[in-house]
């Protein structure tokens, strides 16, 4: 056996025993909260919802905490409402693991990586997974979900594509990001996400009576403007939470208008790459900004909601150590996962308990700005190229190649 088989098995086996332990880590910590009586997890809310739903009841307490997504959310987990306690807690978080794990390797693939990829990628991702995966939050799944729409929409699977996105949005509203993009960016997906959309709109209807449905729709718009209000008010980890530890502050109208200028600077990247790059190296472009802008811009962005950020971290480290050799960029990305993984244990020995939450925005930001140099130099070199064989490379033959451009 060569070395390099022996390196890539080794790497290989690394990752798998990575997401090994972070599934046997969360089950025991798990089992010993529920013995305990210390439970530590959302999923008793979306238990409620689940009740709740089917008993025609509301679902939400108007108090911008407790279960704050959309009604679908509560048809979406009742597979595993119905199991034991216990084996719900269970079930559900080794469900959201292997989704995330599957769409990991997926992005390994997309990305044109090999095992080592595999290892950077899930290495980042269980060490920022571990809060999320502690709490049962669906943010986890709706990663995986994202990831691997990201990488269907590179094949042009566009129906596949559009069952997960539309999945991804009945567990949680922050999908719609990535799905607004993807409308944009892919005419073919914007009447399949119509379609998809408008039958995660029915659904419910299927369920339950019309004038119960309709309710707590009406509810639902009611609680998630109280639960924007609470973000923007309070201080939460992203990008003006990170300015009002720093003595900055927004008002409401000048914050309004940041995200919407973020907003179409997003759109105009996912769709520079999308015009230059491989369909592949543009969906992973439009995965990472849709995930920069989130953890940067959602009101609610807390550090659990940074396991969305994971796979954006590995994939960069793994393109700046191993396919752009840059050790600078290499550092540069380890620390970011470092201190967002320490975000709270570093922040508190600088700013009171309550302003803890600074340093994975700011983090993020830097991330942000590196994903944009980035994306400017693949698109350099995929220009050169383009210019050095007449023109002639398809962007269906482009490959994830950024080599010329370090």
């Amino acid at each position: 056996m060569s070395v390099d088989v022996q390196s890539s098995s080794v790497y290989r086996q690394f990752s798998l025993w990575s997401w090994l332990v972070l599934t046997v880590v969360v089950t025991f910590t798990v089992v010993m909260s529920i013995v305990t009586g210390q439970e530590r997890s959302v999923t008793p809310a979306y238990q409620s919802a689940v009740v709740h739903w089917f008993a025609g009841e509301p679902l939400y307490n108007m108090e911008g905490h407790g279960f704050l997504y959309l009604p679908q959310a509560a048809l979406t987990f009742a597979p595993w409402a119905m199991l034991p306690h216990t084996a719900s807690e269970i079930v559900w978080r080794w469900c959201m693991i292997g989704v995330l794990s599957a769409s990991c390797l997926r992005l390994v693939r997309l990305l044109g990586g090999d095992d080592r990829w595999f290892f950077a990628i899930s290495a980042s991702s269980v060490v920022l997974a571990w809060g999320c995966a502690r709490n049962g939050q669906s943010t986890l799944l709706i990663t995986g979900l994202m990831i691997l729409a990201a990488a269907d929409l590179s094949e042009a699977r566009w129906w596949r594509a559009t069952t997960l996105l539309s999945l991804a949005f009945a567990f949680k509203p922050l999908a719609i990001v990535m799905i607004l993009l993807s409308t944009v960016i892919y005419p073919r997906m914007s009447w399949r996400l119509a379609i998809g959309l408008l039958f995660v709109a029915v659904v419910p209807f299927m369920t339950q009576r019309p004038d119960y449905v309709i309710s707590q729709y009406r509810d639902c718009v009611q609680n998630l403007e109280i639960t924007f209000e609470v973000g923007e008010t309070g201080l939460w980890a992203q990008f003006f939470g990170m300015l009002q530890v720093a003595g900055i502050e927004f008002p409401s109208t000048a914050r309004t208008a940041i995200r919407l200028l973020a907003a179409v600077t997003t759109l105009f990247a996912c769709w520079k790459a999308s015009k230059v790059l491989s369909p592949k190296h543009s969906a992973f472009y439009l995965f990472s900004f849709a995930s920069c802008y989130l953890m940067l811009f959602n009101s609610r962005t807390e550090g659990n909601t940074y396991t969305m950020i994971g796979p954006v971290y590995g994939a960069l480290l793994a393109e700046a150590a191993f396919r752009l050799k840059n050790r600078t960029s290499t550092a540069w990305m380890i620390a970011a996962v470092v201190l967002t993984v320490a975000n709270y244990e570093l922040a508190v020995l600088i700013t009171p308990r309550p302003k803890a939450i600074w340093i994975s925005p700011l983090v993020c930001v830097g991330v942000t700005c590196y994903l944009i140099h980035r994306l400017v130099q693949d698109m350099r070199a995929r220009r050169l190229t383009d210019q050095a064989t007449g023109g002639e490379t398809t962007s269906t033959s482009r490959e994830f190649d950024t080599k010329t451009a370090a």
